[in-house]
């Protein structure tokens, strides 16, 4: 998966509004971000490695704000 796809799901479930699809867009994000990290380790690039964990960290910041609220 590219670098492009998993930030525009990344966006895209940043964005959401309706909770009922929020959802699913942070799952389809979280799949494509460790994706991304599991081919970003065979290439050594830590500082896309910190990137892609403050992004995961982000989504499930994001989860548990949606639950409590």
């Amino acid at each position: 998966m590219s670098d492009v796809n998993w930030q525009m799901l990344y966006t895209a479930a940043l964005s959401e509004s309706d909770p009922n699809r929020l959802y699913a867009k942070i799952e389809a994000a979280r799949r494509a971000i460790r994706q991304r990290i599991e081919d970003v380790k065979d290439e050594g690039n830590s500082r896309e490695l910190e990137q892609l964990d403050r992004a995961l960290h982000a989504l499930f910041t994001l989860s548990a704000r949606r639950r409590s609220a």
